[in-house]
């Protein structure tokens, strides 16, 4: 296992700790907090693992993960607030939750993500689709195992370090996705609706289930809830107001009465009001495909927002372009704080480290407070 001593980080953790949470109080430090969205493949892909290694084996997974905490805190130089380990399955809980066959990466395809294969395939299999009993259904239950495993693991490798990892379904509208695929997804809310409230209505109630169970197994709070809900957003407005905000509120409403965070890297910009004033988020993440001005000036002073620039510029983008994604959210977002600068979604595998860094210490110049116009590069002076 890769070597590892929180108290040689202490400093800069400190830090970025400062920085963000000067942010989340609306207020301006030394600069604005840089946080990247970094993950697990991301670390195995950069030092030289693959998704097969990754997911399969849990000393491979563990290992990946405390390496990239160390090259962030020493080589990368953004803000790393909190230090831990988690049990990644990737993106499918509702696979393992509702027993779908389930495709992980093997030594045939070593870089494919884990990958649930949609069970629900015509309107007779919503009626058939039985809420869960989490306590006797095997995926479910090999997954706590294995995530105790990686509790123990971590605890005997990094006694300092904490280690999470529970079991959770998306809200109805992403968690239909896997289990119908987007594109059936899609046409049914149009072509079907009341059998998709049907379908909607026992996602709510399995989201429940599972949110008790995992809380029952891992400690978890009760009050506190992110939801990523990706798919939802490419509802047009109307169509959000019917398919995903009664359902949505009603999960926040259930377990968020101490804080609230969204997850979207679809669009965000034509439902800002009601992840304001109806959702009443404290956090958002917002993906590249949202206007910033519009997410800024909705936000400002009520939601603490990260993300925004657009991944797409690290894999095959200049220097310049570089800047100009990183100029474009400063400018707009970043005075009076509630902004931390992240690339949009996360950082995936393929992204060139260097440019990675390049795009960390540029944010890291022009978002210095106060914010000068004079230090952005592409933004016309008025």
């Amino acid at each position: 296992m890769e070597p590892f001593d929180i108290g040689h980080y202490v400093h800069l953790i400190e830090e970025s700790e400062r920085r963000i949470s000067a942010a989340e109080d609306f207020k301006e430090a030394d600069r604005i907090p840089v946080t990247m969205g970094l993950g697990g493949p991301y670390y195995a892909w950069l030092f030289g693992r693959t998704l097969a290694q990754y997911y399969n084996d849990l000393g491979t997974m563990l290992d990946s993960q405390i390496k990239g905490i160390k090259w962030r805190l020493s080589s990368l130089g953004d803000d790393v607030a909190g230090v831990g380990a988690w049990f990644d399955v990737g993106s499918i809980s509702e696979g393992l939750v509702f027993e779908c066959q389930i495709r992980m990466p093997d030594e045939t395809n070593p870089w494919m993500s884990p990958w649930i294969i949609p069970r629900v395939k015509t309107l007779e299999d919503i009626d058939r689709l039985e809420i869960p009993d989490p306590s006797s259904n095997k995926q479910v239950r090999n997954h706590y195992a294995r995530l105790q495993r990686f509790r123990e693991l971590v605890k005997e490798n990094y006694r300092d370090i904490p280690a999470s990892g529970g079991l959770q379904i998306h809200p109805p509208i992403s968690a239909a996705g896997s289990l119908l695929g987007p594109e059936k997804l899609y046409s049914w809310i149009y072509r079907y609706p009341n059998e998709m409230h049907k379908l909607f209505r026992k996602l709510v109630h399995a989201f429940k289930v599972m949110r008790n169970f995992d809380c029952e197994m891992t400690g978890a709070e009760h009050n506190s809830l992110h939801l990523s809900d990706d798919h939802a957003g490419y509802l047009d407005r109307e169509q959000y107001q019917r398919f995903a905000l009664p359902y949505n509120l009603e999960l926040y409403q259930l377990y968020g009465s101490r804080q609230r965070g969204l997850h979207m890297d679809s669009h965000m910009d034509h439902i800002t009001d009601i992840v304001r004033d109806v959702y009443k988020v404290k956090y958002a993440d917002v993906g590249v495909e949202n206007d910033i001005r519009t997410i800024a000036l909705a936000f400002k002073g009520k939601i603490v927002f990260n993300g925004n620039a657009n991944w797409r510029v690290l894999v095959n983008g200049s220097p310049e372009s570089i800047e100009k994604e990183v100029e474009k959210c400063v400018f707009h977002s970043a005075r009076g704080g509630g902004y931390i600068f992240d690339n949009g979604g996360e950082t995936y595998i393929g992204v060139s480290p260097e440019k990675l860094k390049y795009e960390v210490s540029y944010a890291k110049k022009v978002g210095q407070y106060p914010i000068k116009l004079d230090r952005f590069r592409h933004i016309p002076k008025q």
